[in-house]
């Protein structure tokens, strides 16, 4: 009987044990209302964006959704860290930037949720149509040394990460310190590529420790100046 008793007590305290790491291993949510961010959808854009346009993982969703936008931490944060994101689409016409004093935080999913005044316009767009680019300051946005981390559009266990960038008229391949090979970057297939021309799958491994990855352009022959891209 005793013996019954203890392999039933061991069983009930196992399983109080792993409920209470899966309660510890909920969702986390950021719900933003629409005074915490600044967005904008124009009927025209002529001008393109920076060069760092979006770092995600590839999406099951069909659409962008407003309400599920996820952001990945994969090591832990403290109480100084911000968190800054920056969306853009494809075509340039809509742009979003807000900032979150996220402070301390262990690694995992956290799920966005914005009170967009233009939902319906983004739900318009693919997820690789509009992309988000966050990072991870300390103090504030401001601060040179940001560190980027990925997000997706609808939550995700991908394994290759995606840069999106803008090449315009130079060939760009990823370079990895301590590596000899490249990562080649590929021109998108469509149209109104204005804040947007390039993607760069990159495998998993690459960023299993954070470092610097530099994207390194060639425009017609005459090398242009790498562009860091530091990877928390």
């Amino acid at each position: 009987m005793n013996g019954w008793y203890l392999l039933l007590t061991t069983l009930v305290i196992g399983l109080l044990a792993g409920h209470s790491e899966a309660l510890a291993q909920q969702k986390r949510k950021i719900v933003l209302s629409g005074n915490q961010f600044k967005e904008s959808f124009l009927e025209k854009v002529t001008v393109s964006g920076g060069i760092r346009a979006g770092f995600m993982y590839q999406s099951s969703l069909a659409r962008v959704d407003a309400h599920q936008l996820y952001i990945y931490l994969h090591r832990d944060l403290d109480d100084q860290d911000m968190l800054c994101v920056n969306m853009v689409s494809r075509d340039g016409r809509y742009a979003a930037s807000w900032q979150y004093a996220i402070g301390s935080q262990p690694p995992g999913a956290i799920n966005v949720e914005m009170s967009s005044k233009y939902q319906e316009q983004m739900a318009s767009y693919p997820p690789d149509g509009l992309v988000v680019l966050a990072g991870i300051a300390k103090g504030n946005c401001a601060a040179p040394d940001q560190k980027y981390i990925p997000a997706s559009w609808g939550e995700t266990s991908a394994a290759d990460y995606i840069l999106y960038v803008n090449s315009g008229n130079t060939d760009t391949v990823i370079g990895v310190p301590g590596r000899t090979e490249r990562i080649v970057c590929t021109k998108i297939a469509a149209d109104n590529t204005i804040a947007y021309d390039t993607q760069c799958v990159i495998g998993k491994e690459v960023l299993d420790a954070p470092k610097s990855i530099f994207l390194v352009r060639n425009s017609f022959g005459n090398k242009l100046p790498n562009v860091e891209f530091p990877v928390r």
